[in-house]
């Protein structure tokens, strides 16, 4: 049996604009950073959610090329970690766009996303490394040791021994601590659930013997808008931002390291300067316009996020003044509160709610409607912890 032998053009790795486009790079470095500089507050909740859905679906469509490209034997090894190194800090996961009822069908079948994107991303990390000095090359033309990989500013070849252990061991136990985060979440999730229906059995049974002061519905709700405003500026997580410059210098470093052996014609053709040569191919095709097309859903969503966020602050300042004026005006007048209702004291004459329970207070209005806002409050905590639980799987999540 003959042996292959390698040509001068077999020791070039090719371009790949499915994995190494600009655009492609653009879009996973201007998400990674996004996500990391915008403070985590109740304010930013949804736009937070559509952001990482955006980059859930941009990540798994990534693995999902490294896996048909992988089993094609089409992926080299320099673009199988570029593809393993941005996903590991991004993610993967794939998450709803928007807030349903909470069911526990939604519970089930986000952990069973969630479990499915960790366990396809780290099948295949494993098998890159444990094949990571033949991977994507051609019989008897391996180039796989002339591949470099920088990690904390330093340039080794991808197939140190070491560098395979530590990676190894990173894949691994990511992944096992972010099954385990999921499942104490679904627990979670659970338990809140189970809470919130003893809760609101025990109000519905309560609210029949005894009538129950509520809040205005503007008041609490401003309080809590305006501490979390107080946050705003500084609920900023520096580790999550020093991980996406991280992992965006470290790409650029590796991608120059490989590249500092190519000699690129005008004409974007290659000249081989020995093994090892990676070739970077700038064609804008449709995967990059599109890589870059979602770079400006994200601004949409942030526009479309600031104007609601300062229309509401807006219109709860009107509100708060009109309290204020309303409240200043009783003041001048002297006037007392309505009474609410009346019913039959002991000897038979009227007495009114205020004389009978003086801190016990509210409107026919309240009481037929308290059942029906404490479900609705219920309903948006849990639902608002059940978004959480699809956050994308990675060091940004």
């Amino acid at each position: 049996m003959s042996t292959p032998v390698c040509q001068a053009s077999s020791q070039t790795i090719n371009a790949n604009t499915d994995v190494l486009g600009k655009g492609i790079r653009i879009n996973f470095y201007y998400t990674m950073i996004l996500l990391a500089i915008i403070p985590r507050t109740p304010n930013t909740e949804e736009l937070l959610n559509s952001l990482y859905a955006n980059a859930g679906i941009s990540g798994f469509g990534l693995l999902l090329t490294a896996i048909i490209q992988t089993a094609m034997n089409q992926l080299s090894l320099f673009h199988a970690l570029f593809i393993l190194h941005i996903l590991f800090f991004l993610g993967t996961g794939v998450s709803p766009m928007g807030k349903y009822h909470w069911t526990t069908s939604r519970v089930v079948m986000g952990v069973v996303m969630q479990f499915v994107s960790v366990v396809s991303f780290t099948a295949w990390g494993l098998y890159l490394w444990f094949n990571v000095k033949k991977i994507g090359s051609d019989p008897g033309c391996n180039v796989n040791d002339q591949i470099k990989y920088v990690i904390f500013f330093v340039t080794v070849k991808a197939t140190e021994p070491w560098l395979k252990g530590l990676w190894i061991a990173a894949l691994v136990l990511s992944a096992v601590g972010l099954m385990l985060s999921f499942g104490a979440k679904a627990v979670v999730l659970f338990a809140m659930r189970r809470m919130e229906q003893e809760e609101r059995a025990e109000e519905t049974n309560s609210i029949a013997r005894r009538v129950t002061p509520t809040e205005s519905p503007e008041t609490r709700p401003q309080a809590e808008t305006e501490q979390s405003e107080k946050q705003w500026y500084f609920h900023v997580s520096f580790p999550l931002l020093f991980s996406a410059l991280y992992s965006t210098i470290m790409l650029e470093l590796t991608i120059a390291r490989n590249e500092a052996h190519l000699l690129q014609e005008p004409n974007g053709t290659t000249t081989n300067t020995g093994p090892g040569v990676v070739q970077i191919d700038d064609a804008w095709e449709f995967g990059q316009v599109l890589s870059i097309v979602m770079i400006f859903v994200n601004i949409n969503e942030i526009i479309h996020f600031l104007f609601g966020y300062f229309g509401r602050r807006k219109i709860r300042l009107a509100r708060k003044r009109q309290a204020q004026a309303e409240e200043t005006a009783r003041q001048g007048e002297g006037h007392s509160a309505p009474i609410l209702y009346r019913s039959r004291g002991p000897s038979g004459s009227d007495v009114s709610a205020r004389d009978q329970a003086p801190d016990k207070i509210t409107s026919g209005y309240e009481l037929q409607n308290l059942d029906k806002r404490n479900v609705e409050v219920s309903e948006t905590i849990v639902a608002s912890a059940l978004e959480s639980q699809y956050q994308p799987t990675g060091m940004l999540r």
